[in-house]
C-alpha cells in the first residue's frame, strides 16, 4: 500500500525558531496561488495544523483568516456581539474587564488559528496561582469559550481550543444560614428597626437583594395576599436603575405569610406619615424600600430561607420555583444548609417497609 503523502511543506525556520509549514489553499479571481502558513512547536504539530486546513479544503469549508491576532477578535467580538445584544449593561461591561484584565495582556498577541489546549492551560492555571478566587477562573474561561464558539460559527478556528482545557474545580466558599432560633431572634430584634421590612422581605420569601429593593407597592396585592416579583434594583454605570430581573423564571407571585402581609400593611402606613411629614420634598418612585441592611445580607437571609424551607418539610423543586431559579441545582447545592444536627431519614420510613422482624 502506498503511504499517503503529507500535506503542504513542513521545515524547521532557524530565525523563528519554530516548524514552519505551508500548502496551496487555491487561486484568486487573478489566477494568482494562494497558500497559508502555520507554526508548531514540533514538526507534528505543524503537520497536524496542515491536516486540519486540508480537510477544511476537502469539506468545502472557508479556510480561517490566519492573520488576525487574538486580541483584535476579542475586542470586535465585545463591540460587534456582545455589547450591542447584552440586555444587562453590568454583564457587558463584566465580560469586557475579563477580556481587557485577563485574555488580552496574556494571549493577544497569539494569532488566533494558533491558540492551542496548552495555551489556555497555562493561562488558568497561572491565575489560579496568583491567588485569583475559583469563579473568576471559571469565569475567564466561559468567556473565552464563547468567544471561540462566535469564530468557530464563522469559520475563524478549526475548534474551540478553551473548551478543551482542564479546570480546577474551585474549594466552595461557604455561605451562613440562620437556624431556626437565629431566624426568630432577628426577626424580634428588628422589630423596631427602620431596615425591618427587609429583613422580613428576605426571610419569608427568600428575594434577590435586587428584588427586595425592586419591590413597588403595585406589585402587591393585600386582598388576595399574593406578592409579584417583576423587576430588580441594579447599579449601573455607577447609578442606582430598575431593570427587569435576572432571568424569565425569576418573574413569579409568591403567596404571602400572614406575618409578612402584616408587616407590609403596617410599612405602608408608616411610609404614608413619612410622605405627609416630607411634604413636596418627597420624590415617590412607587418602592416599598430603597436602602441596604447591614449585618446579615439580603444574600445570607436567601439562604435562610432555602435551609429554613428544606427544614420544614418543603420539596425542593417548590423552594427553587419561590426563588426565581430555573431548576433545583442552584437550590440545593448553593442557598440549601443543612440545619439538622441529627440525620433521622430512616426513622419511621423503613420501619413501615421492613416491619418488626422478632415479631
Amino acid at each position: 500500500m502506498t503511504k499517503r503523502r503529507s500535506p503542504g511543506t513542513v521545515f524547521y525556520d532557524k530565525r523563528r525558531q519554530c516548524w514552519m509549514g505551508y500548502i496551496a489553499t487555491g487561486a484568486t479571481v487573478h489566477g494568482n496561488r494562494q497558500r497559508r502558513s502555520v507554526r508548531g512547536a514540533t514538526e507534528s504539530e505543524a503537520r497536524q495544523k496542515l491536516r486540519q486546513i486540508e480537510a477544511a479544503i476537502v469539506l468545502g469549508k472557508p479556510v480561517a483568516d490566519g492573520t488576525i491576532s487574538l486580541d483584535r477578535f476579542l475586542q470586535e467580538w465585545l463591540a460587534n456581539t456582545i455589547e450591542p445584544n447584552c440586555l444587562s449593561v453590568n454583564t457587558a461591561a463584566s465580560y469586557r474587564g475579563i477580556v481587557e484584565r485577563h485574555l488580552i495582556p496574556a494571549l493577544g498577541k497569539k494569532r488566533l488559528r494558533d491558540l492551542t489546549v496548552l495555551d489556555v492551560d497555562n493561562l488558568l492555571h497561572e491565575k489560579c496561582e496568583s491567588g485569583l478566587g475559583g469563579s473568576t477562573v471559571q469565569r475567564i474561561r466561559m468567556v473565552l469559550v464563547k468567544a471561540l464558539r462566535h469564530a468557530e460559527r464563522r469559520d475563524l478556528v478549526m475548534r474551540n481550543v478553551a473548551a478543551l482545557t482542564d479546570l480546577r474545580r474551585p474549594a466552595r466558599r461557604e455561605c451562613r444560614s440562620l437556624t431556626p432560633g437565629q431566624a426568630r431572634s432577628l426577626l424580634v430584634e428588628s422589630r423596631d428597626h427602620p431596615l425591618r421590612i427587609t429583613i422580613e422581605l428576605g426571610q419569608y420569601l427568600g428575594l434577590r437583594p435586587g428584588e427586595v429593593l425592586g419591590l413597588q407597592w403595585s406589585d402587591i396585592d393585600f386582598d388576595q395576599r399574593t406578592l409579584s416579583v417583576r423587576r430588580s434594583l441594579k447599579r449601573e454605570d455607577n447609578q442606582s436603575r430598575l431593570g427587569p430581573l435576572k432571568t424569565v423564571g425569576s418573574n413569579r407571585t409568591l403567596k404571602m405569610p400572614e406575618q409578612l402581609a402584616s408587616a407590609l400593611e403596617r410599612q405602608a402606613l408608616e411610609q404614608h406619615k413619612a410622605k405627609l411629614l416630607a411634604g413636596d420634598l418627597w420624590h415617590d418612585f412607587d418602592l416599598v424600600v430603597a436602602t441596604e441592611i447591614g449585618h446579615w445580607s439580603s444574600n445570607e437571609l436567601r439562604h435562610s430561607f432555602a435551609s429554613l424551607m428544606s427544614l420544614c418539610g418543603a420539596p425542593m423543586e417548590e423552594v427553587a420555583d419561590a426563588m426565581g431559579h430555573v431548576d433545583t441545582r442552584m437550590t440545593s447545592q448553593v442557598y440549601r444548609h443543612n440545619l439538622k444536627t441529627v440525620v433521622e431519614v430512616a426513622v419511621g420510613r423503613l420501619d413501615n417497609i421492613l416491619g418488626n422482624p422478632a415479631s
